[in-house]
């Protein structure tokens, strides 16, 4: 037990090291820094930059003060931009070896010091981006659409990620954007609050003047059990969230299954699921994370592992209760380039957008806030507003 828990922030400092050495390796090289004081200089500061991140994540769980708040912002910033800057040197490497090959006369610090701009200003306009959610337009096509749910606003988000850097100003301004909307649904998967910390309960307050004709349903996501999973839910609680805990409701035809996080141990659990959906109803399933909701196992940190690294993205269960369409978050569609590239291959493609999988559909939020940097280089976040359409016979 004690190896595994020190496997995450092993692996984590060597993730850390390797990338500081290669960017800081890289562009020492292309602008040919030889001095040996200069280098002594910047591989200290490799050095220490490279334990900021988790320096700060133990300096905020230990005590969460002005200091180590401010400590722990600059941590994610400075993390985000050095991600952009390991993206600028592997280009400036391909652009250079390309160079020589073609025989373009170009130099490695021309080109260095033109791939370094972009990832100054990718890491520029992510930190406008993250503040700054996009509506997303999706129209799912759906069987036996109920006559009531036709020409009708659901709004879905996931992700808000409540904590130091998203608060109650951000709260407000997406639940302005959602008002204006007019929703008959709101579905929201998770990761409400940020595991990271920050006045939890006077950031969740705009979520009172949420409106929906049918309601706002809630399920959790990680980031809950993060924060405590009963202070999460005594929080989300006071405020007009529908907390839909391995349940299902049944709306004018609609039928909504929300899975709390990290999934199911046996279909059983969820209650006032009948076996067969009625005929000419619809199935929507709520879950944080874009994967299989039921992995057979009562080993909760098992599944949540295995949601991580080895999703299962077979979706038995949702063919077996003839779900109609799922939606997800978690991913952040990667949130910060090149780490996209990563959650493409781990959710087999299903990351980010809306997927046609054995006759279901799923659609995957990007979310609309963020976890760590507070920066978005991979599309902004998003309001995924959805309209369910008569599926055409096959």
């Amino acid at each position: 037990m004690r190896l595994k828990l020190l496997f995450f922030p092993a692996a984590l400092i060597c993730l850390m090291l390797g990338i500081h050495y290669a960017v800081f390796k890289s562009f020492m090289h292309f602008f040919q820094i030889s001095r040996p004081q200069v280098k002594i200089n910047l591989y200290t500061a490799m050095a220490v930059l490279s334990f900021t991140f988790i320096t700060a994540f133990i300096a905020l769980h230990w005590r969460e003060n002005l200091w180590t708040v401010a400590y722990y912002k600059f941590a994610a910033v400075w993390t985000g931009f050095v991600f952009h800057c390991l993206a600028a040197a592997a280009a400036a490497w391909l652009l250079l070896a390309a160079a020589r090959i073609t025989g373009a006369p170009v130099s490695a610090k021309a080109i260095a010091s033109t791939t370094l701009a972009i990832a100054i200003l990718g890491t520029g306009y992510g930190m406008w981006a993250a503040f700054h959610p996009a509506l997303r337009h999706v129209a799912v096509p759906v069987q036996s659409l109920p006559e009531s749910w036709k020409n009708t606003t659901l709004v879905h988000i996931s992700d808000l990620h409540l904590g130091l850097f998203h608060q109650k100003a951000f709260a407000a301004r997406v639940v302005n954007r959602i008002n204006s909307l007019n929703p008959e649904l709101v579905l929201i998967t998770g990761d409400l609050l940020d595991g990271m910390g920050g006045a939890y309960a006077e950031n969740v307050t705009p979520l009172d003047n949420l409106r929906a004709a049918h309601g706002v349903f809630f399920v959790t996501g990680n980031h809950e059990h993060y924060v405590g999973i009963d202070k999460s839910l005594a929080i989300i609680g006071k405020t007009p969230l529908r907390i839909l805990d391995n349940e299902a409701v049944k709306i004018a035809g609609l039928e909504i299954l929300g899975v709390s996080y990290p999934g199911l141990a046996d279909p059983a659990e969820i209650k006032n699921l009948q076996p067969q959906k009625a005929p000419g109803s619809l199935r929507l399933a709520m879950f944080h994370t874009p994967t299989e909701m039921a992995e057979n196992s009562t080993d909760m940190q098992q599944q949540h592992n295995a949601n991580y690294w080895r999703p299962n993205t077979g979706y038995e269960l949702n063919q077996k209760l003839e779900i109609d369409l799922q939606l997800s978050g978690h991913t952040h569609h990667g949130q910060v380039f090149p780490v996209n590239l990563l959650t493409r291959m781990l959710y087999k493609g299903r990351d980010y957008g809306l997927a046609k999988i054995n006759g279901f559909y799923l659609y995957t939020s990007c979310g609309v806030g963020s976890w760590g940097p507070p920066m978005r280089s991979t599309g902004r976040p998003e309001i995924a507003v959805i309209r369910l359409v008569e599926k055409a016979p096959e």
